[in-house]
């Protein structure tokens, strides 16, 4: 039965628990890149176990410069069944992007006002991004975290972790 009186949906999800498991850690502690490279100041790779495994990738920013107007942020969670992550043997699994302007996002759609953290708008800095091992038919054990940073002065500050979803 169609709704007589339909009210838009929502722009923002529902808050959702993301326990901090030390565990499925990238970074417990802020831990700052001023260029490219792996967000792993608790550990390198997270060892997620065979089999399929669902949940949230967890960032919660406490700085980011967007003062040149030319920078950009861009976090991939990487998966592989190679631990060493060898050349060929990894798979982008999910992405977040930020930029100074909303040209140099992968979408040009949103857009932070200002390196304001929380940016403008939010009540935190925290962005939950829903992320699965599943890539196509490939499973993936090993997770990590990788930023591809960009512009004249790029630095970001961020925790990072994942939280299995409950069920």
């Amino acid at each position: 039965m169609p709704l007589s009186n339909p009210s838009p949906l929502p722009s923002v999800l529902p808050h959702r628990a993301v326990p901090l498991d030390v565990a499925t850690a990238f970074a417990v502690s802020p831990q700052t890149l001023t260029a490219s490279g792996y967000v792993n100041s608790q550990q390198a790779q997270v060892d997620i176990g065979n089999g399929l495994w669902e949940g949230r990738l967890t960032l919660e920013l406490s700085a980011l410069d967007l003062s040149s107007n030319d920078e950009t942020y861009r976090l991939m969670l990487l998966g592989s069944n190679d631990a060493a992550f060898g050349n060929g043997n990894v798979d982008i699994l999910a992405t977040q992007d930020f930029a100074a302007a909303s040209a140099g996002r992968l979408l040009p759609t949103v857009a932070p006002a200002s390196s304001s953290v929380p940016p403008a708008g939010r009540q935190s800095g925290r962005f939950v991004v829903p992320v699965t091992n599943l890539r196509g038919q490939f499973l993936f054990r090993y997770l990590q975290l990788y930023a591809l940073l960009g512009g004249t002065t790029p630095s970001i500050t961020l925790s990072a972790w994942l939280a299995a979803d409950e069920g």
